[in-house]
């Protein structure tokens, strides 16, 4: 591993300021997944993330309180974009109209029972390191360090004409918009609720900067297997795969 000159000074900056005694390489080392060799067979993969969640649903849907609808009301006379009440609904303007979707809990393996129904599956933890960075050796898939010419989703906005996505969200060489938000977790296949690709965002709340703020989404760093069953709306999102059993 041969972290980028920028990288390093950042890296050498942040463990000045909060006192850490410790070698950022040794811990950059601790929190990747050891190297391995896995046999990975074809699949169909979803390019896009999908909420998990969330039911979209009409405004007129009959489960949707009065309460919730008067908020609603209140919150539409104002010029914001998006009212979120956690755990219950969410109301998010579209144009001249509103998109409204109802929040269910979710317990993970039901919501793998539920997948399997349908046809899909999850990728593991293995599968989807290969389809964020390919074989890369590197902590990244373009190498060992962010590159910072990108434009980073919390680290810097977007003009407000500027109708594209941020660099690390664009298509990676299997057309995957993938590891892009730290704060959205891909939820992966295995016994207890695992995650790869993002921490829910606790290194950039605890301001360690956009290096460790992005490592998570590294497709080597270690999975993290979560302490609930219930997935978490706000954080966790699934890629549908399918894998392509009879071939040659």
């Amino acid at each position: 591993m041969g972290l980028n000159q920028e990288s390093w000074e950042e890296l050498e900056y942040l463990f000045r300021e909060w006192e850490m005694e410790r070698d950022p390489e040794e811990m950059i080392r601790e929190s990747m997944a050891p190297v391995r060799q896995v046999a990975i067979g074809p699949m169909l993969v979803g390019r896009e993330l999908e909420e998990i969640n969330w039911e979209p649903v009409k405004l007129e849907d009959p489960r949707l309180r009065s309460e919730w609808l008067e908020d609603f009301r209140q919150f539409a006379l104002t010029d914001r974009d998006s009212l979120t009440l956690a755990g219950r609904a969410r109301f998010e303007r579209d144009s001249d109209s509103w998109q409204v979707s109802l929040y269910h809990e979710v317990d993970y393996l039901d919501f793998q029972n539920r997948l399997q129904k349908q046809g899909f599956s999850l990728p593991t933890a293995d599968e989807w390191a290969y389809l964020c960075g390919g074989e890369c050796r590197t902590l990244f898939p373009w190498g060992d360090g962010l590159d910072y010419s990108m434009r980073l989703r919390w680290f810097e906005d977007m003009d407000e004409d500027e109708n594209r996505p941020y660099d690390m969200e664009e298509p990676n060489f299997f057309g995957l918009s993938i590891a892009y938000d730290p704060y959205m977790r891909e939820v992966v296949q295995a016994d207890r609720l695992t995650t790869c690709g993002g921490d829910g965002g606790c290194n950039i709340c605890g301001g360690l900067g956009p290096f460790l703020g992005f490592l998570p989404c590294s497709p080597h760093c270690k999975p993290e297997v979560q302490e609930d069953k219930e997935l978490n709306g706000d954080y966790d999102f699934y890629r549908p795969i399918i894998r392509v059993e009879n071939h040659d």
